[in-house]
């Protein structure tokens, strides 16, 4: 929580003074998000549990392709973001979904990752850019790779540095507000 005080302003005819107020961020700690995965087939469906009530709610909004193994990150009180992954019918994906916060409508970006990919990780430096390391390709080849997401146009680059070797199966984290 934010507060600003004003300190009283006099003139010659009068004093003024400004009531304190506060400026609450008002989408800090609303919810979490899970998307896609497998029950047998591939789900498509997006639940959001909000905070602090832990009570759980189906978004109307879906993912673009039913999927499982995508790498998830959020551009926190902006949108959230499912990336690559796969059908197990019809293939791998490299496929970008966004969930835009607060109205949880989904949009499909024009960007995709480098290559088809699942198990990469995801992380995100909010405010910045949303991140997707490593992999695994359809021959069963991993990544080293890290796509950048820039955040808000939505752009994607592939940076020069890549993981320290080709990994799939791995995890995503980031030390948010930190530099």
């Amino acid at each position: 929580m934010f507060g600003l005080t004003f300190l009283s302003a006099t003139s010659k005819t009068t004093t003024h003074r400004v009531v304190p107020f506060l400026i609450k961020r008002t989408l800090e700690g609303v919810a979490g998000y899970v998307a896609g995965g497998f029950d047998g087939g591939n789900i498509s469906r997006i639940d959001k549990v909000s905070f602090p009530a832990d009570t759980k709610t189906t978004l109307s909004a879906t993912l673009t392709t039913a999927r499982q193994t995508m790498a998830g990150f959020a551009n926190s009180g902006v949108a959230g973001y499912a990336a690559g992954g796969e059908d197990v019918f019809t293939g791998l994906l490299s496929g970008i979904d966004k969930v835009s916060f607060p109205a949880d409508t989904k949009t499909t970006l024009s960007a995709t990752l480098t290559t088809v990919c699942r198990y990469a990780a995801g992380f995100a430096n909010s405010g910045v850019a949303g991140y997707v390391a490593g992999g695994l390709d359809n021959a069963s080849t991993n990544f080293s790779r890290i796509d950048k997401i820039s955040f808000p146009a939505d752009t994607k680059t592939t940076l020069s540095a890549t993981l320290t070797a080709s990994a799939a199966y791995v995890a995503g984290f980031a030390n948010s507000g930190t530099l």
